[in-house]
């Protein structure tokens, strides 16, 4: 007898100590992405790369890590009234995603209210380089970083550097931001524009007729586009069924998104454009490794062309789940104190977030889209690397 009751007080000792541990509380991660609008391929390839970072990561702080999604619509307000949702409701204890820089200024605006660390994985205005102590870029390049890429391709690309600008952008901040990046550059480096007071497009556009015309009246042998992601192989494909590509090179401020770019198909190639990744980035030196096991892996568990915006989302995750580790606390202001100065060596190398200023400092690549070789992901065009900028060649510096 007893024998039995050591054993018995041995076993619920032993459930005492287990059981906290299968009972922990999750560690609830907001997630605010853009599952419908033109930008729904967009918000779906980044809601992928940040689950693909929970299942990788497995843990937070020795619980589990749950994504709670919203959808953002693309739209500040409902921006707002989500994450308001995951904070005060949810219990969410920092937010990353965000596609839409609107979108991303106005949390940036109500941080104070919402009172916990938002990271972006998308957003690319300036005004985010510390903008707010809770506020934070480890994601796509800023506007002024993708400007110095675009501009030094042309630079040493003949071809595109003898030819004048036509600049076209979406009408909002983000589009606005970028025009006046790439216009500055382009006069220190006397790259001609036509227009440069550039021309602004609602987002909501799905007739670029008369924005065609425009371009073929102004003279213009080239074009400089800041249009959301998913848009961009749209206009591309209606440009070239105007006749417009026959005599024009485009060089965009942000990557095509890779569904629309496959759905683009022979339209879709020659845009030439810095952006932080593409999956061709397997077949260069010291990327080779790492980026081919993440291009495998995330094809095999979304069925899906490994992209930018699921591998920029990936890493932005990334840095937020290992400082909230390195903070050892889901209190905000110790995960925004870890947030500073942290980095991931993920699928095309270090991603570094300044604590100067909050936003990330990472390689990117210069490509052009064309037709795929024969590739395990079944795309049929992609995005094929011309060149491999450094961080420090991208700037801003970080002193």
């Amino acid at each position: 007898m007893k024998r039995f009751l050591v054993i018995s007080l041995s076993v619920l000792l032993a459930l005492a100590v287990a059981l906290p541990a299968l009972a922990a509380d999750p560690v609830k991660i907001g997630v605010l992405v853009p599952l419908t609008s033109i930008v729904a391929n967009g918000g779906k390839e980044m809601k992928n790369g940040i689950d693909m970072a929970a299942k990788d990561k497995k843990t937070i702080l020795g619980r589990p890590i749950k994504l709670i999604v919203e959808d953002t619509r693309v739209k500040p307000a409902v921006a707002v009234s989500k994450a308001e949702k995951l904070v005060f409701q949810d219990k969410a204890v920092a937010l990353v995603g965000v596609f839409s820089s609107g979108v991303g200024l106005a949390l940036a605006k109500n941080i104070g209210k919402l009172n916990v660390p938002f990271l972006s994985t998308h957003v690319m205005t300036t005004k985010f380089y510390g903008l707010n102590p809770l506020v934070f870029r480890s994601g796509q390049l800023a506007n002024d970083q993708t400007a110095v890429g675009n501009v030094a391709g042309i630079v040493a690309t003949p071809d595109l550097m003898k030819r004048k600008y036509y600049v076209l952008v979406h009408d909002y901040s983000w589009g606005h931001d970028a025009a006046k990046r790439f216009i500055a550059l382009a006069k220190k480096n006397n790259i001609k524009v036509v227009n440069p007071d550039f021309d602004r497009a609602p987002i909501k556009t799905k007739n670029w007729s008369t924005y065609i015309s425009k371009i073929k009246a102004s003279g213009a042998d080239g074009i400089y586009i800041a249009l959301i992601t998913d848009v961009i192989p749209r206009f591309m494909k209606q440009a070239t069924e105007f006749g417009l590509m026959k005599t024009c090179r485009l060089v965009s401020g942000a990557a095509p998104g890779a569904v629309d770019l496959e759905n683009a198909g022979a339209a879709g190639v020659g845009i030439f454009g810095a952006s932080d990744y593409a999956w061709d980035l397997e077949n260069f030196k010291g990327y080779k490794a790492k980026a081919k096991d993440w291009n495998m892996r995330y094809h095999k568990l979304y069925n899906a062309i490994p992209c930018d915006a699921a591998a920029h989302s990936y890493v932005g995750a990334m840095n937020l789940f290992n400082a909230i580790e390195k903070a050892g606390s889901t209190d905000p202001q110790k995960i925004a104190a870890a947030l500073k100065g942290i980095s991931y060596d993920g699928p095309y190398g270090k991603v570094w977030i300044c604590p100067k200023d909050n936003c990330m400092r990472n390689d990117a690549v210069l490509t052009e889209t064309v037709a795929a070789p024969k590739n395990p992901y079944g795309a049929k065009y992609y995005m094929k690397v011309l060149r491999v900028f450094k961080a420090k060649e991208l700037g801003p510096p970080c002193q």
